[in-house]
């Protein structure tokens, strides 16, 4: 049994600012449990539905009543405000949601959907076949990091901005003021912001939806677009239909494309070659897709395209994990330093670093290494982090642990030719041991 309660809206905010204040309540899920007794008594048992009923205190009507659902809605003040829903019920399969928008746009209503996805609420405001605004509380659907994706604004510039917000600071204020974006550049970035999240409304296979007619006593929101509903589904169904197909192929935006040699040979339209230039097997999807201001979808519809002509192949994101890179360095630093010390204590330090050196240059490592190592025989791990971002590696930590070892290893030989027998023995037993405890973390 399933009960669903529809009172008065909490109090109006800036539509930009999150949903979740203007929308307090949410999809319970299975732990809220509200039972009915026999005697038609309600108990609320779960003690998230005792928090969420809480908020909606106050004198209910039975609207409707089914095997497995109830509907009340809240009584109207004195003034005669009051929640009205015209529709209610359950997201099934993937085309639900379309299907609703569209009756809804087909019929001229007015109102807004509420979409529960079961992790995120959306609003979409219609009105007569045209979408006025879509608030969220998923912060993907945020305006800042809709200006971040769409290359605005780099994250520096939105963390530092984030800062500042506040009630009487918005977010958009803040920009235009600091000079971060135009007005005919922010109004844009509102408008995609809106289109994302009607988009994002469409691909709910599951949850409830609500919609409910507009209440003239609520306050405006703060920015309002004119966007014909069936220009946006024609656009959404191509986009769910798309997206299926080139998940196929590409599950992630994680991974790097890179330009191969025959796209020399191809034909290609203005996206594939604005892609193309960012197509350096270092940059992610998700970077290129800010970078260009393409937006995922357009990016990702690029980046099939060019798979399926053979002109990008795709490559793992490199993982490089700056602490654990100077950990490991560290590690090797400790065992090169006792070399070192203990060579000094003979004389041959000098010898020493200049074979280790010339072995360094000749074994091709100088790029990652150095050209120099330090008096001690250590090496900088700063050097290190910044030459393994440019390094084609697979597994690049896995390359560096190996070429620390190979590092270790010569030093200890270079060492052997100023020890005496006794000391060379003891160091290399000590080294070795200290060698095969060094794991990458």
């Amino acid at each position: 049994m399933r009960l669903a309660g529809f009172g008065p809206r909490g109090p109006s905010v800036d539509f930009r600012t999150g949903v979740r204040a203007m929308y307090p309540s949410r999809v319970a899920d299975q732990g809220d449990l509200v039972v009915i007794g026999p005697d038609g008594a309600i108990q609320v048992v779960g003690r998230g539905a005792e928090r969420r009923l809480r908020d909606r205190a106050g004198r209910y009507h039975l609207v409707a009543d089914a095997p497995g659902l109830v509907v009340l809605r809240a009584e109207p003040d004195v003034l005669g405000h009051g929640a009205r829903v015209q529709m209610a019920g359950e997201l099934i399969g993937r085309t639900a949601v379309l299907e609703i928008v569209n009756m809804i746009a087909q019929a001229n209503w007015r109102g807004e959907l509420h979409v529960f996805d079961g992790e995120h609420l959306r609003v979409l405001s219609i009105e007569q076949g045209v979408l006025k605004y879509a608030i969220s509380d998923d912060p993907e659907d945020r305006l800042g990091q809709v200006l971040y994706r769409g290359g605005a604004i780099t994250r520096a510039q939105l963390d530092a901005i984030l800062r500042e917000v506040g009630p009487e600071r918005r977010l958009g204020q803040l920009l235009l003021a600091e000079g971060l974006v135009t007005q005919e550049r922010l109004y844009a970035e509102l408008q995609k912001q809106i289109e994302q999240i009607f988009y994002a409304s469409l691909l709910a296979r599951s949850g409830q939806y609500i919609f409910r007619l507009p209440d003239e006593s609520e306050d405006p929101p703060h920015h309002t677009v004119h966007l014909p509903i069936q220009a946006l589904l024609m656009e959404g169904v191509q986009r769910i239909d798309e997206m299926a197909l080139f998940r196929e192929r590409i599950p992630s935006d994680d991974v790097c494309p890179v330009a191969t040699a025959k796209t020399a040979t191809m034909t290609l339209d203005t996206n594939a070659r604005l892609v193309l230039t960012y197509a350096d097997g270092d940059r992610t999807i998700d970077d290129i897709s800010r970078e260009t201001g393409l937006g995922e979808f357009l990016t990702v519809k690029t980046v099939y395209g060019l798979l399926q002509q053979g002109g990008i192949q795709l490559r793992p994101k490199r993982q490089l994990d700056a602490r654990a890179i100077k950990l490991l360095v560290r590690s090797f630093n400790d065992v090169l330093r006792d070399i070192f010390m203990a060579v000094a204590t003979y004389g041959g330090i000098d010898q020493t670093r200049s074979t280790l050196e010339a072995w360094i240059q000749g074994s091709g490592y100088g790029p990652v290494f150095g050209d120099q190592v330090h008096e001690d025989g250590t090496i900088s791990a700063d050097h290190v982090i910044a030459a393994l971002g440019t390094v084609e590696a697979d597994n690049p930590m896995e390359a560096l642990h190996q070429a620390l070892h190979e590092l270790a290893a010569f030093a200890l030989f270079a060492a052997t030719t100023t020890l005496p027998r006794d000391q060379e023995l003891a160091l290399s037993r000590d080294v070795n041991t200290r060698l095969k405890r060094i794991r990458i973390s």
